[in-house]
């Protein structure tokens, strides 16, 4: 009760109920010193019947033009505190009120923008770093990867050339045994052809493994990209392992130039060309496609190589380029393939990664900066 008496509402009630009663006692007064044969009870009633009712009527006035305009300020204030920037004030009054109204209404309006547009930049900042985040762990795991190649290559590089001349004696020698084998043993030569085989295959390994460590110089130079994957299709579409393959070939014609090894560049092609007749089992379909990008304002060409294999699980994506790691049968790859790949391409300044997993086929992305000055 205090509290509504010390409002600006009540503070006024009380002005003009004081002043009613005083200016009525006053008339009253007046009244009866100039009319004495009147009933002073008489007055009394009257004056006082007609002082409660201009009372009343004030107090209505008081109500609608400023008690009720002050709470729907003071409700709309607190809603608008609590968050609610859907909070307006309808007061279509022209006098002071109404302009306080009109300004918390533009307040509101205001308020509501500005909320918007911190949730919109909060928004962004979160995706941008969600962004930098993947972009740092797919750099923190190219840099581990590049590290296991470093010193896998160096150790591979002194066990190639420890393990070279003694498999070129075994094979030597095992073609001098067969020659001077009679050939009515045919068993003993059968047994001697398997380790001419088993020796000349880890010949094979150590010859990856010197390609893969040594560091042989580039002899790079413009490079058309489209007509190198041709050149490669032309290769590999008269071998037997490709002749139940079809090749879905979608080839920019505006991709520019590189600067690179066209040899070595072949050799990632013809990798993963390898690799998807393998995973695919010689019967499916590979898809080519070049095309320009463009990532910070440099130029790239974008290629990708992709088949209708079973694909990659996920818990192996991240071994796929490490040495000797393979998911081919005993004897059919040395896991050498993709690790050489991604360091050719490393050296030309590129990426390769693998873009889909299980189920949709593998689907290798390799990127390549486009020759500065080249035709777009």
């Amino acid at each position: 009760m205090r509290k509504k008496l010390n409002s600006i509402t009540g503070k006024l009630i009380l002005t003009i109920g004081s002043m009613m009663l005083i200016a009525g006692f006053f008339f009253a007064y007046v009244f009866i010193t100039q009319n004495p044969e009147v009933d002073i009870w008489t007055v009394l009633f009257y004056g006082g019947f007609f002082v409660a009712v201009i009372s009343v009527i004030l107090c209505l006035i008081l109500y609608y033009i400023v008690t009720r305009p002050l709470s729907m300020l003071t409700e709309g204030m607190n809603k608008l505190s609590m968050g609610d920037m859907e909070q307006r004030i309808h007061i279509a009054s022209k006098d002071e009120i109404g302009l306080l109204a009109g300004s918390f209404n533009s307040m509101a309006e205001e308020l509501k923008e500005y909320k918007e547009k911190m949730e919109n930049w909060t928004k962004s900042l979160e995706d941008e770093v969600q962004k930098k985040t993947a972009e740092i762990v797919r750099a923190q795991e190219q840099l581990i990867n590049a590290e296991k190649l470093a010193s896998l290559g160096r150790m591979a590089a002194g066990v190639a050339h420890e393990l070279n001349s003694p498999l070129t004696g075994i094979v030597t020698f095992a073609y001098l045994m067969i020659k001077r084998m009679p050939k009515e043993n045919t068993q003993d030569i059968e047994d001697l052809k398997v380790i001419i085989d088993q020796a000349e295959r880890c010949s094979r390994i150590v010859r990856g493994l010197l390609g893969f460590s040594r560091k042989t110089a580039s002899e790079k130079a413009r490079v058309n990209i489209n007509l190198l994957i041709e050149n490669t299709l032309s290769m590999v579409r008269n071998q037997a392992k490709f002749h139940n393959i079809a090749f879905d070939v979608d080839l920019d014609k505006s991709v520019p130039e590189v600067t690179a090894d066209p040899n070595q560049i072949q050799q990632v092609f013809l990798n993963l060309l390898i690799n998807s007749a393998d995973a695919m089992e010689e019967n499916g379909t590979v898809k080519i496609a070049s095309r320009p990008t463009e990532e910070d304002g440099n130029k790239f060409i974008e290629l990708e190589f992709a088949d209708t294999g079973p694909g990659i699980p996920e818990d192996i994506t991240g071994r796929i380029f490490e040495p000797f790691f393979t998911t081919k049968p005993a004897g059919k790859g040395t896991g050498l393939g993709l690790s050489v790949s991604y360091g050719i391409i490393k050296k030309h300044g590129g990426q390769i990664f693998l873009k889909s997993g299980i189920g949709g086929g593998a689907n290798f992305i390799i990127r390549l900066p486009a020759t500065k000055g080249g035709n777009d």
